[in-house]
């Protein structure tokens, strides 16, 4: 699969920035912050690697700070990434993020007066996936999946206005009377333990959910990687609030 040159998108970026613009930035983009957290961890480095970085081959300059050639690269969980670009341009620090777009979007909706934009996408494809790539998914018990009972819907923290967006203006969820409820990890498991009717969670393999009799009842959204920048509004910077 064709995989655009990352070292040409940024150097692309840098040539779009107009120099010496008072008070507007500290120097073209050198920084690069990439998901630390193991899932996606996995593939998005080795998107890297097909896209001409491989990150394996990087320094180690600092706690969760690599450095190859004339770039850092920071080391954060996927869905703090987009916090991170934006909080480096506020303090006129321009960098470059690469995940998620599902955790991308995420933040959009959490923060829809912000700077970022994508300059380009991945496509996620992995033979082994259920989907081919991640999807976040309605789950259910496969006995109670046609059931319109109320009940408590377990959700991520990571996923929470996507959920909650799913839960108010789906058609499959009409008339199903379910409240949300938050929880860091183990979503499959309190649905299997019948703490929760039913869960919102991210479907890979699709093992777990196999293994704790979840079904499948509705896709809510795929996901693939985004290169996203500070750019979508000019030089602008962001106003603290």
């Amino acid at each position: 699969m064709y995989r655009e040159n990352i070292w040409e998108l940024i150097e692309s970026i840098n040539k779009k920035l107009e120099p010496g613009i008072e008070g507007t930035l500290e120097g073209p983009i050198s920084t690069l912050v990439i998901p630390k957290n193991s899932g996606l961890k996995g593939y998005a480095w080795k998107v890297l690697l097909e896209a001409g970085l491989d990150v394996n081959e990087a320094q180690e300059i600092g706690k969760n700070e690599l450095r190859i050639r004339y770039l850092t690269l920071l080391l954060r969980r996927g869905e703090d990434i987009p916090q991170i670009v934006a909080d480096q341009f506020r303090i006129k620090k321009p960098v470059v993020g690469l995940t998620g777009d599902d955790l991308f979007d995420e933040y959009c909706l959490t923060n829809p007066s912000n700077p970022l934009k994508i300059e380009n996408t991945y496509d996620w494809f992995d033979s082994e996936a259920e989907f081919l790539r991640p999807a976040l998914c309605l789950l259910f018990p496969v006995e109670k999946e046609k059931q319109k009972s109320a009940g408590r819907v377990a959700i991520n923290p990571k996923y929470e206005m996507t959920s909650r967006q799913y839960l108010e203006k789906s058609s499959f969820m009409k008339d199903r009377f379910y409240r949300p409820f938050l929880y860091a990890g183990d979503l499959e498991d309190s649905v299997q333990r019948d703490l929760n009717a039913c869960c919102i969670d991210t479907v890979y393999s699709g093992d777990s959910r196999k293994k704790s009799g979840l079904e499948v009842a509705d896709i809510l959204r795929f996901s693939d990687l985004v290169l996203i920048s500070p750019f979508k509004d000019g030089y602008k910077i962001p106003e603290e609030r």
